[in-house]
């Protein structure tokens, strides 16, 4: 064989390994848009608290600055959809608390009548939210429906002074629930109020009727990273102080990472109080939570 008919030869496999080699950045510029596009898949439903997805966000909050100490709470909230049809869903919110307190703290969600103690730690209230939504359309959605708190403080008791009455209200509370979110992209947006009110419970302590008004707000950058804003404003329509407000103004930043089908978000934020009731409340607040969301 000429050397001529050796170069012909090869010539099929040669133009299979230039094939190849030309077509390996091409993969790997896909993968990479592929993954990018599955971690603003999981930022969009991780941001809007309607998405029919199941998570498990687990979240650290500290509350600083106040009179007496500061209070900590450390959160499991799963979110466990059903389906409904005819694109309806019901979104169930629940939320454990596990919470240290070093006594009556004012301005916390999770303790909306604080009791004077001397300091304790262990399970607070739990809070279940049930909105049923469907979408308005494509980027907007409103759900609606009952929200109810437990009194599973730790050691419940008919006994007042027992120490882990300050993990709690003492009260089964309810109300209703409401919240609308859009999502013109790269933006996300809404917001979410609850209003309960005391139904029954332990007659020595105060009556319960308190508001979250939650308004929050997401901008979606590259690569699964995103800023966030998400003020819980608190209003205690019964504090004895007539200073029923504590309003924060703050933010922080998250970032999603696909896990195969799954997700992990993560969100880091921190927020100052400059409307506060002036005894026993928090200047400040920062909270780290991590995410895990289930693909379909």
């Amino acid at each position: 064989m000429t050397q001529k008919h050796k170069i012909l030869h090869q010539l099929p496999a040669l133009a299979g390994l230039l094939l190849g080699l030309s077509s390996y950045p091409l993969s790997a510029e896909e993968t990479g848009y592929q993954a990018d596009k599955q971690a603003e898949r999981f930022a969009y439903k991780a941001q809007n608290p309607l998405s029919p997805t199941y998570s498990i966000p687990l979240e650290y909050t500290q509350h600083g600055g106040a009179d007496n100490g500061d209070v900590s709470i450390g959160s499991i909230k799963p979110i466990i959809p059903v389906a409904l049809g005819n694109d309806w869903h019901m979104i169930n919110q629940l939320s454990l608390n596990f919470i240290g307190t070093p006594g009556a703290v004012n301005g916390i969600a999770e303790l909306p009548e604080p009791y004077p103690g001397n300091g304790v730690a262990g399970l607070g209230d739990t809070t279940l939210t049930s909105l049923f939504t469907a979408p308005i359309s494509d980027s907007f959605m409103i759900g609606f429906g009952p929200t109810f708190v437990f009194p599973t403080d730790t050691l419940m008791s008919d006994t007042e002074d027992r120490r882990s009455r300050e993990l709690g209200s003492g009260k089964f509370s309810v109300g209703p629930a409401l919240t609308f979110v859009t999502q013109p992209r790269p933006w996300t947006a809404g917001v979410s109020i609850k209003q309960i009110w005391s139904v029954f419970g332990n007659d020595s302590r105060h009556s319960v009727s308190q508001m979250i008004l939650e308004p929050f707000v997401n901008y979606n950058l590259s690569d699964g990273w995103y800023l966030t804003s998400d003020m819980d404003m608190i209003a205690n329509w019964g504090s004895q102080t007539n200073q029923h407000w504590t309003v924060p103004v703050g933010g922080g930043f998250g970032k999603v990472l696909p896990i195969g089908k799954h997700a992990l978000n993560t969100k880091l934020e921190a927020y100052y109080n400059p409307i506060r009731p002036d005894q026993n409340s928090p200047e400040w607040s920062a909270n780290l939570t991590l995410q895990f969301l289930f693909g379909k």
